[in-house]
């Protein structure tokens, strides 16, 4: 696989393309959901996982996440989490913002720029969890390390370092916009 600063570039791109589709009414919509996400798995995801390892552990007999696949599964549950939460905000009746697009250029360069922040937010938080557990799907032959100079540099520009401690602001602010525009 080429490397990873390529992909996310890339899923940016395409997620550009789908924000001129579906327009910036529904992508604003989808770009709340993602920071509800995102909210919900900085606050509550750790302390879910560890009630997860808890009960799942005492059935068991075990921790699951004190093993050698611990960084695996934490990795998946984060990412599968987060997909499933961004699945859902698109999927079939989302919450849309009202308004329509300016006609012409300026409609579809909103549209892209919504779309665009939107790929950030997904490829980013999902390069952000598979860098924070030391990208455990290597053994897929997806992935082998070391990181370019430029993704280590881009590193500190994904999604959670910046908005983490903005989130709830974002969240609200969005929220508010929705209900009284």
């Amino acid at each position: 696989m080429g490397a990873l600063e390529l992909l996310w570039f890339a899923l940016i791109i395409v997620f550009a393309f789908v924000g001129i589709v579906r327009g910036y009414p529904k992508e604003l919509g989808v770009t709340t959901s993602i920071l509800v996400a995102l909210l919900v798995l900085t606050e509550w995801g750790g302390k879910i996982l560890l009630g997860l390892d808890a009960q799942l552990g005492g059935l068991l007999g075990g921790s699951f996440l004190a093993g050698p696949y611990s960084n695996l599964i934490q990795a998946a549950f984060y990412l599968g989490l987060f997909i499933a939460m961004v699945f859902i905000s698109y999927h079939g009746e989302t919450l849309a913002f009202r308004g329509d697009p300016p006609p012409g250029p300026l409609g579809v360069a909103m549209n892209a720029i919504n779309g665009a922040v939107n790929g950030y937010l997904i490829s980013g938080t999902i390069w952000y969890y598979l860098d924070r557990f030391d990208y455990p799907i290597r053994f897929l032959g997806l992935f082998s390390p070391p990181l370019t100079n430029l993704a280590q540099a881009l590193l500190p520009f994904l999604p959670l370092p910046i908005l983490e401690p903005y989130l709830l602001l974002f969240v609200v602010f969005l929220i508010l916009v929705r209900v009284f525009r």
